[in-house]
């Protein structure tokens, strides 16, 4: 089957706020409403990987809600228009920033990020599920590009920088939740092109995979690797989701 995924990431109060990565709670609801009125029902990635893995079913149009970073404001924004519409998304978490976060009493939750007492708050909602967006590879540097590997750098190096980071924030989401993470959101969609990484994060238990690739993904029953290196659309304030839909 092919399973949409749409990217989030920062949402704000009205459209003077709004930027390539930021959009509106008005047109964050119009999205729901539209995916509603066609149709649509919003899936977790745990539901994905229990159809690819153990055959369980699926609704017959899925799509997948994806907000990257973890912004606090996923939560005073868009949380409550989920509840509105009973809709699912993912959290893809930034471990460090929440860390930040968690010690800032004077964070600003329009632009901060989840503490992690949010964090276990949502985590109680059904319809929020927490994903892995590294604990602290989330920048770009003249040698490393996210998660990505680095020129030069070796299969081994790469290899334990990797599992070091991701290993940290798997503990602390677990902490937080009460639930193991098995997906992961590449920083800035940088997905090795010799998915060189692959190996690595299954052997940290993690089962689906999301790039910044702008396509849908078709994934099989019984192909567990059909499920890594998900393409996702990010929502733009000029994005057309009927065009993608």
């Amino acid at each position: 089957i092919d399973i949409p995924v749409l990217m989030y990431h920062s949402f704000c109060k009205d459209s003077s706020g709004e930027n390539e990565y930021t959009i509106s709670a008005d047109r964050f609801e119009g999205d729901l409403k539209w995916l509603r009125d066609k149709g649509y029902t919003t899936i977790f990635p745990s539901q994905l990987i229990s159809y690819v893995n153990e055959g369980a079913m699926l609704p017959s149009k899925p799509v997948i809600l994806t907000f990257d970073d973890g912004f606090a404001n996923n939560m005073l924004y868009a949380f409550p228009l989920l509840q509105k519409y009973n809709m699912k998304a993912v959290i893809a978490l930034i471990g460090s920033e929440s860390d930040k976060s968690s010690s800032d009493i004077y964070r600003n939750r329009e632009h901060g990020n989840l503490n992690w007492g949010e964090v276990a708050i949502l985590s109680l909602s059904c319809l929020i599920e927490f994903a892995s967006h590294t604990y602290d590879l989330h920048s770009i540097s003249q040698e490393r590009k996210g998660a990505d590997r680095k020129s030069g750098e070796s299969s081994d190096q790469y290899r334990n920088i990797l599992t070091e980071d991701l290993l940290k924030n798997q503990d602390l989401i677990e902490k937080a939740t009460g639930s193991f993470p098995t997906a992961f959101a590449w920083p800035y969609g940088s997905y090795p092109a010799d998915r060189i990484a692959d190996p690595v994060l299954k052997d940290l238990g993690f089962l689906v995979t999301f790039t910044s690739y702008q396509h849908t993904s078709g994934i099989t029953r019984g192909e567990p690797d059909s499920l890594f290196g998900l393409g996702r659309y990010l929502r733009t304030p000029s994005f057309d989701i009927e065009k993608i839909i």
